[in-house]
């Protein structure tokens, strides 16, 4: 719904309204809703414009507000003049409010910031700390536009660093001291930061420091100073950096032993892992036992930077660590090996750093290790292994992807070369994603997975077989001797398998129809890719299916006479003393044969070559079972008047078959009709809580056939007649009793276009819904 006529009201609000409340109802309107092109943008720069010139602080501050929410490069000639002025005034509020104005203009205007950059250092040192610090958030603005030289600017922060550091430190000094050392991350630092920064430091571990955001963003400083300079600081003031954290290395807490953890990483070892000669090791014997114990937390973070530190310190502790996992594994079988393989992959990545090479080559020994005990075909995937290997690839750097994918490959295409299953499924998937940058050819990698297919379990055929198509989609030649290898895994594989071999094949003889799935996949990952198979073979069904209907069709219509009236000598009406016919209460003709004779009424060993001449009878059972369905409906048929009108024999009607085989007379057809559909109404609407749905394969003349055979009650409604006309109805019934709902099942069929049907399902009877369910299920 458009709210273009709301805008004036609400500009009209803003600029009339009588009280802040009511103004700052329009400029919230205006800020959320307005398109910045609105043509009533003016407007409201001019209200703007006005509230900035008033004397009252509130009504300044909620325009200033409003420009912080919402403003445009149109504004900014309108308000800059006094904007600049606004900087100055006396109230913190508005000062503050007016720089984060600026702040935001410059997004639009990196210029504006030039009529403040004279003020800013006065608002450095402002007295109220959050002045102070959305002066430095624009400070930070001037020197990324070059407005203030980097030296200039590093000036300006060492001195508000020592101006805003004091004993007692304040909740909003702490958030200033945050921002400023964040600020500082991109230089290196004096020796005057550095003395600062460790009396930060030195109050922190006395516990006079709240929070750890502080602590942690004075080790992150120190990022881009030497270690000269710190080894020289430490020495010079005695004060190590890291004794302001050791008391959170003991802590309950796994937060603080992360921060613990974080800022260590943010030190070289040399300054107190005492790798360096005459530098002496801060940390105790005990402390860095317990830090080795981190390496068997539950928490994956806090190992992951452990071992990045213990790296960093020696290369040899993690390569000892991890030989020490690995002949391990032989003693842990009855632990998690899936989680102990991911474990050890997180040790192969902090070794192998940013060598992709390296990685590939130690994932791969480590797996033949950890699934060594089992036969080949045998061993499980490794669920957790494989999403930390393809998880790792995928955020890789290019080079790091490019290395660690040119190992595994390499391994595939060698003969003779042992792959377990969770790397096989590692590498189905990676052929599947980057096989537009892999060097080696697709044949041979089509070729390399057709010849190990064979080894593996049915789970990990699937994934093979779905990759070489994937493959196929880039190859304009299949190769004889894969197809030859699928044809040989057809033959001794189940039937889920025999159907994947079978999507191959069929696909082969359609050239390009692998191009067809990878362009209509969203990725070109595998689980996208068989989404997309999937997708191709059920429309190319569909689309079979219509054409051999019609194809049908057409061939039936050929086939018919042209005419279609029946020619006959009148015969004598058929006797029948052993069929029976009977008409139940929903108008459905039941007829029982008693006799098993070739024609109605005759018998089998009859010399009488005249005896077995079809009488009219005989041919309205011929007619066909469609007929009689039709009969069974109580649809009204047209009959075929008597050739001899004083003959009662020959008044028979041959599609209808009437009185001759009636042991009743039977009821009206709109009597019958009328009573069918209140009755499937009725049963319909009570039954609404139990409802069921789907599609079925068949036609809904198959459908009732197969139902009839059910052995219940069966009763038909046309799907010209109502009620849901257009839909053919049924009532089955375990009891010739409709009023007892508890024993019906009520179902109401709609053909499709290609002569299969939707069907809707009511019935409380469990065990009659399920049978009913089970034979819409069949094909």
């Amino acid at each position: 719904m458009s709210l273009d006529f709301a805008f004036a009201h609400a500009v009209n609000l803003a600029e009339a309204g009588t009280t802040v409340k009511d103004k700052r109802i329009g400029y919230l309107f205006c800020s959320e809703l307005m398109p910045p092109n609105h043509e009533l943008q003016l407007m409201l720069v001019n209200t703007l414009r006005k509230d900035l010139e008033s004397a009252a602080v509130p009504r300044i501050c909620l325009a200033l507000d409003s420009l912080i929410q919402f403003s445009t490069e149109d504004v900014i000639p309108a308000i800059q003049a006094r904007l600049a002025d606004l900087v100055s005034h006396s109230s913190p509020h508005i000062r503050r409010r007016a720089l984060f104005v600026f702040h935001k203009l410059s997004k639009h205007d990196g210029n504006i910031l030039k009529m403040v950059m004279g003020k800013i250092p006065a608002r450095l040192k402002d007295s109220d700390p959050l002045v102070a610090s959305a002066g430095l958030t624009v400070c930070v603005d001037l020197a990324q536009t070059s407005i203030y030289t980097l030296e200039y600017y590093h000036t300006l922060l060492s001195k508000l660093l020592t101006s805003s550091w004091s004993d007692d430190v304040k909740s909003t000094t702490s958030l200033l001291l945050n921002k400023l050392l964040k600020a500082l991350h991109t230089f290196s630092l004096s020796q005057d930061n550095l003395r600062t920064i460790l009396q930060i430091l030195r109050m922190s571990s006395q516990g006079r420091l709240s929070g750890n955001g502080v602590l942690y963003q004075c080790f992150l400083s120190l990022l881009n100073t030497s270690t000269e300079k710190l080894l020289l600081a430490q020495t010079s003031f005695g004060v190590t950096f890291v004794s302001a954290i050791r008391s959170l290395l003991t802590s309950n807490k796994p937060n603080d032993v992360y921060i613990f953890l974080s800022c260590l990483e943010c030190l070289d070892p040399q300054l107190w892992a005492g790798t360096k000669v005459g530098t002496p090791a801060v940390l105790e014997e005990w402390e860095v036992e317990k830090v080795m114990t981190l390496l068997n937390l539950d928490d994956q973070y806090i190992r992951r930077k452990t071992l990045r530190i213990l790296q960093r310190i020696d290369p040899g502790l993690v390569e000892g660590y991890y030989s020490r996992k690995l002949e391990s594994i032989s003693l842990t079988v009855s632990q998690d090996i899936d989680g102990l393989s991911a474990r050890l992959l997180e040790i192969i990545g902090v070794m192998s750093g940013e060598d992709g090479e390296t990685y590939a080559q130690h994932a791969q020994s480590m797996l033949l290790v950890v699934q060594q005990e089992a036969d080949l075909e045998q061993r499980p995937i490794l669920q957790d292994t494989v999403e930390v290997i393809l998880t790792k690839i995928q955020n890789a750097r290019i080079d790091f992807r490019s290395g660690c994918i040119g190992v595994f490959f390499s391994r595939l295409v060698e003969t003779g070369v042992p792959i377990v299953s969770t790397m096989m499924v590692v590498l189905a998937a990676l052929v599947a994603e980057f096989l537009n940058v892999c060097a080696i050819s697709p044949v041979k990698l089509m070729e390399a997975f057709a010849e190990r297919v064979s080894l593996y379990p049915a789970s990990i055929q699937d994934v093979i077989l779905l990759c070489i198509m994937r493959i196929a989609a880039e190859c304009d030649e299949i190769p004889l001797k894969v197809i030859e290898n699928v044809r040989s895994l057809h033959g001794r594989s189940g039937r889920y398998i025999r159907r994947r071999c079978d999507q191959f094949l069929k696909f082969l003889t359609h050239k390009g129809a692998f191009k067809d799935v990878l362009t209509a996949a969203r990725s070109s990952s595998l689980p996208d890719f068989l989404a997309a198979l999937d997708i191709h073979e059920a429309v190319t069904r569909t689309i079979e299916t219509r054409s051999q209907s019609r194809h049908s069709s057409t061939s039936q219509e050929r086939s018919m006479p042209r005419s279609n009236k029946l020619r006959y000598d009148a015969y004598e009406a058929p006797k029948l003393p052993h069929r029976r016919r009977r008409l139940s209460s929903g108008g459905i003709s039941h007829v029982s044969d008693d006799n098993n004779s070739g024609f109605l009424g005759q018998d089998r060993d009859s010399p009488d070559r005249l005896a077995r001449i079809v009488t009219p009878g005989d041919l309205a059972i011929a007619a066909g079972e469609r007929d009689l369905e039709a009969l069974s409906i109580g649809s009204p048929l047209p009959t075929v008047p008597s050739l001899d009108e004083d003959d009662s024999a020959t008044r028979v009607d041959l599609i209808a078959l009437d009185s001759p085989f009636m042991s009743e007379p039977a009821p009206s057809t709109s009597t019958a009709s009328n009573t069918a559909e209140t009755e499937f109404e009725s049963i319909w609407d009570s039954l609404q809580n139990f409802n069921a749905r789907g599609w079925c394969e068949m036609s809904v003349t198959d459908v009732v056939q197969r139902l009839r055979s059910m052995q219940q009650n069966v009763r038909v409604i046309l799907d010209i007649q109502e009620p849901f006309r257009g839909e053919t109805k049924v009532i089955i019934s375990r009891t010739s009793d409709l009023n007892i709902t508890d024993n019906n099942a009520v179902l109401r069929l709609k053909t499709n276009d290609d002569e299969s049907c939707l069907w809707q399902l009511r019935c409380r009877d469990e065990s009659l819904r399920f049978g009913v369910k089970e034979l819409l299920s069949e094909t």
